[in-house]
């Protein structure tokens, strides 16, 4: 099922079909429309939906409304109520707030929502509110920010948190936003520069090779969604592509798949995921919602910055920055009809090269299927961003990566498989015929002296070949890991050096075999390009094809963890600013979450505060040996989220949510 903002039904019906989410609005008690009460106008989707042109509606009030925008309750705060027509000509003061003089006056929508019963419950109790009610609604494999529903619903949560930060901190919201547009009104504004000259003053002070994941960058260099959000483009795989019931049970089911089908079959999901990146899209019509225009990067994430995700029932994405220095993004996706765990450990590192910055994303993802317990673990490849080119700008992958099957689980299977997968660049020119090319090779090596399947409870170690240094504390580990060590071990440490000695070497065309290499054989040689196909090199068959896209997209919701941490409530002010580019009101908000993250770290860094990551672990995973650092999803948290934590809450949370 799908949805355009386009459409105007009526609020409970959407295209002619039945739409219960439409008049979830009202229903909420932060800002609802009661009947019989004025300021129902800060809900469009309430009242412009259903078209209500009775006596009693607003818009008979005299007023005119914008019904395409969401009027947040500070913005219909009128000055000027004099006959000279400062912006009230006509209509009928209201009474001032406190007493306070000055001309600005509360709307009769901040009473109704300061009123609200909504604001009466418990952090976990409004979260459980929204989740009950389904949480926000927005069309999969698009921007969520440019969809009015989503926007106005976040604009309303954003509120209901800011007035609950308020009565906690014992402040009149209402009165401070008096002052503060009083203050405003008697501050110049700086000159503003052009785009052109605040890219040539930050291009200025930027040095070649330069990593610039510390670099504070103008709010208008910034796309309007976090790099958390960003995670969000496996979902459109998994559900806003074409892929049945058969295919998902391919990747695991023994009884009709070997073991090389399988592990092809999980490969061909991979490619899946990395042809998003193409800019222009793939030929099946996918194409990424968190695209970067030339001169733009993602808003830094928050540490402790957390998103949900829910497309239906049965799919599902976690996500949590539980890094800041160095940046660690994590996320778990769920597919529980394919029965199917995919979690992703990044750690971004732009490196500043004049025309282009390089982004080494230093990901790896692992792959796990709950009934067999085999897993998979692959490398992310680098992206690759050009300003300038004879092809224009672009966006593409680069890099070499490994994709291996790292245990046999419960399959009783031994055997070893890899895949080295080489993302080619344009070349310095950038021509477009040299674009989104690939080479990858698939090994298979029989496992020997190693303990490949799960008999029990019993718990073997095996050791790396040719040397003494564990490789698994459990059953079913037939590799290394190597990808997660390159990009998250510690390089000096005898582990890493034992795991990379022990490593086949990277060859994603031309295998030549190693010494002591007899038992290594090339299944498949591949070439083609991400985007599009990729064929088998020998016989030309067609390997894989890039996903087609559904018809309709899917209907996906945000479901927060909490009203504080959700990435689009973090960062709620900035998004919407961004979006109506006015980047007074960006940087302020920008500003206002950096400072209070610094805050929090100063307290770590001087050992005041211990952090820990709220949803992710590391160490969990011991079946999996080398691979158990990486962080995964810990239990029951889908269903329990742990609370806020109380220094991020008093340090970030009560900053972040306040009036601009």
């Amino acid at each position: 099922d799908s949805f355009r903002d386009s459409d105007r039904g009526s609020a409970g019906s959407l295209g002619g079909r039945a739409c219960p989410w439409a008049n979830r609005v009202t229903r909420m008690g932060c800002c609802a429309s009661k009947p019989g009460v004025r300021g129902g106008r800060a809900l469009i989707v309430g009242d412009a939906a259903r078209g209500d042109n009775s006596p009693s509606s607003p818009e008979h009030s005299g007023e005119d409304h914008d019904h395409d925008e969401f009027v947040d309750a500070f913005d219909t705060m009128d000055d000027g109520w004099g006959s000279d027509g400062g912006g009230g000509a006509g209509r009928t003061p209201r009474a001032s707030v406190n007493g306070t003089s000055g001309g600005l006056s509360l709307s009769p929508v901040f009473e109704q929502m300061a009123n609200s019963p909504f604001h009466d419950l418990t952090p976990q109790e409004q979260v459980k509110f929204v989740e009950r009610d389904g949480g926000i609604p927005y069309e999969l494999c698009r921007d969520a920010w440019s969809q009015e529903r989503h926007a106005l619903r976040i604009n309303e949560l954003v509120n209901a948190t800011k007035e609950r930060v308020a009565r906690e901190k014992n402040v009149d919201r209402a009165a401070a936003n008096v002052t503060k547009r009083r203050m405003s009104r008697d501050e110049e504004d700086p000159p503003e520069m052009s785009m052109y000259d605040q890219a040539k003053g930050v291009v200025g002070r930027m040095q070649m090779g330069q990593d610039i994941t510390k670099f504070e960058l103008p709010a208008t260099f910034l796309t309007p969604f976090s790099a958390i959000q960003a995670s969000e483009d496996v979902l459109t795989i998994i559900a806003g592509t074409e892929r049945s019931d058969k295919e998902w049970r391919d990747m695991s089911d023994t009884d009709t798949c070997e073991v090389e089908q399988r592990f092809l079959n999980v490969l061909r999901l991979f490619l899946d995921m990395e042809s998003l990146r193409c800019e222009e899209g793939t030929s099946g019509g996918t194409r990424s919602a968190f695209t970067m225009p030339p001169m733009k990067k993602p808003i830094n994430s928050v540490l402790g910055e957390t998103h949900r995700t829910r497309v239906a029932p049965h799919v599902e994405m976690v996500a949590e920055q539980v890094s800041h220095h160095p940046p660690i993004t994590c996320w778990e996706v769920e597919h529980a009809l394919a029965g199917l765990k995919i979690t992703g450990n990044l750690s971004p590192k732009p490196i500043f090269h004049g025309t282009s910055v390089q982004v080494a994303l230093r990901g790896t993802l692992l792959f796990e299927f709950q009934e067999t317990g085999e897993t998979y673990l692959a490398q992310i490849p680098d992206l690759y961003i050009r300003f300038f080119g004879l092809g224009g700008g672009y966006n593409e992958n680069v890099g070499k990566v490994r994709f291996e099957r790292v245990s046999g689980g419960t399959t009783g299977d031994a055997t070893k498989l890899w895949a080295d997968c080489h993302f080619k660049p344009r070349g310095s020119a950038g021509w477009k015929s040299k674009a989104h090319r690939m080479d990858c090779t698939v090994y298979r090596e029989d496992c020997v002296g190693l303990v490949c399947c799960d008999t029990g409870n019993d718990v073997s170690v095996s050791s790396i070949p040719g040397t003494d240094s564990p490789i698994a504390a459990g059953a079913g580990v037939v590799g290394l890991g190597f990808g997660f060590l390159e990009n998250f071990g510690d390089k000096s440490c005898a582990t890493f050096q034992s795991a990379k000695a022990a490593s086949r070497k990277f060859a994603a065309k031309n295998f030549v075999p190693e010494k002591n290499t007899t038992n290594v054989q090339m299944l498949l040689s591949l070439k083609g390009h991400y985007n599009s196909e990729v064929r088998n090199l020998v016989t030309g068959e067609l390997f894989w094809q890039a996903a087609k896209r559904k018809r309709l997209n899917p209907v996906a919701a945000t479901v927060p963890i909490d009203l504080e941490t959700e990435s689009h409530l973090v960062w709620g002010d900035l998004i919407k600013s961004i979006v109506k580019e006015d980047w007074k009101k960006a940087n302020l908000a920008k500003k206002r979450v950096e400072v209070a993250q610094r805050a929090l770290m100063k307290e770590i860094k001087e050992g005041r505060k211990k952090w820990v990551p709220r949803l992710f672990q590391q160490g969990q995973k011991t079946h999996l040996g080398l691979i158990s650092g990486m962080y995964t999803l810990k239990p029951n948290v889908r269903k329990e989220p742990p609370e806020c934590d109380s220094d991020w809450h008093e340090m970030i949370g009560k900053a972040v949510f306040e009036d601009l």
